[in-house]
């Protein structure tokens, strides 16, 4: 008697046939979107929308800051002495010794070889990189007073980058300002610009004590770093926007038309911006108005009773200055 032929089923692997191979995994090739998040409708393109740009699926990063190359006909005076911390006698002295400065266009007429020289950004302040300190007839002849070395705590250990010898033999002083990294500018920023205003005030104070005039400037002080054109460059941009208010880019407008090989990466940028917003709200405090102690409730109240739950006025204050949008 024969077995009944058994039915055509499905059957698993089997084990004697050894394991089976995964499929190989897809990868992303350059230049060809092949992940599944390319394929994803959204209410957006659903709804007729045009993406003005590629999806971009790298983490999010603050915005480019653009620095506009000023115009040739544009001139700026700088304001008058605004930091704070200052006693009145003191502020009445900067703001002295401090003024008179104005925008002078170099950039057009720069030379490659004016790079490994100083230059006055302000007239009682230079910027410049080591070698500058360290040309002693320079250093004479531009009435220089003080050298302010921005530097790095790893070289301030290995006395590689210094303007004290330099002092000695001019018979000047000299001053540091270190840092372990850039993290730590914003910090050292005040820091820097004390040391500056400290020796404006105390040439001002001698002078007037010895001879009963002043002349101006009174004082001038190097600021250099290893090239001159990043950590000191950025150190002199903030002594602006915090001694004479001004904002960031015009403020570093002004230092590269005196200094035109001077460069700002992406993180100085953003630094400096958040040292802009440290300075506003040190100026902002002082003026407030003192808050309520409680909210009433025709605060949150429409013409109609209702709750004003209306959040469109913080969006236009978020997204209203923006000149990109995702989508048309």
């Amino acid at each position: 008697m024969s077995a009944a032929p058994m039915a055509n089923t499905f059957r698993g692997p089997n084990p004697r046939d050894g394991p089976t191979e995964a499929p190989a995994p897809q990868r992303y090739i350059s230049g060809l979107d092949n992940r599944p998040e390319a394929n994803m409708s959204t209410l957006s393109h659903l709804s007729g929308a045009q993406a003005s740009t590629a999806y971009s699926w790298r983490a999010p990063s603050p915005p480019h800051i653009y620095i506009p190359q000023p115009k040739e006909e544009e001139t700026l005076a700088l304001p008058a002495f605004t930091a704070m911390g200052y006693t009145e006698e003191e502020k009445a002295i900067l703001v002295e010794v401090t003024g008179n400065n104005s925008w002078i266009g170099r950039a057009r007429d720069w030379k490659y070889a004016w790079r490994r020289e100083s230059q006055s950004i302000l007239t009682f302040l230079q910027l410049g990189p080591s070698c500058a300190s360290r040309d002693l007839t320079a250093l004479r002849n531009d009435g220089v007073t003080m050298l302010l070395v921005i530097r790095s705590t790893m070289t301030a250990a290995a006395s590689l980058l210094s303007g004290d010898k330099a002092a000695r033999a001019l018979g000047i002083e000299s001053a540091a300002v270190d840092v372990a990294s850039n993290n730590e500018l914003i910090a050292a920023f005040p820091r820097a610009t004390r040391i500056i205003n400290d020796h404006l005030l105390s040439q001002y104070r001698r002078h007037m004590a010895t001879t009963g005039s002043v002349p101006q400037p009174c004082g001038k002080v190097l600021v250099f770093c290893e090239s001159g054109n990043e950590r000191s460059a950025a150190f002199v941009v903030a002594f602006i926007m915090n001694i004479y208010g001004l904002e960031l880019i015009p403020a570093i407008q002004y230092v590269q038309s005196q200094r035109f090989c001077v460069a700002f990466d992406d993180d100085l940028k953003y630094m400096l911006n958040s040292y802009q917003d440290i300075l506003k709200a040190q100026r902002d405090v002082p003026s407030a108005p003192q808050a309520k102690s409680k909210r009433r409730r025709d605060d949150i109240m429409d013409e109609d009773g209702d709750v004003d739950m209306d959040g469109k006025g913080d969006d236009e204050a978020r997204f209203g200055g923006r000149t990109f949008v995702p989508f048309q």
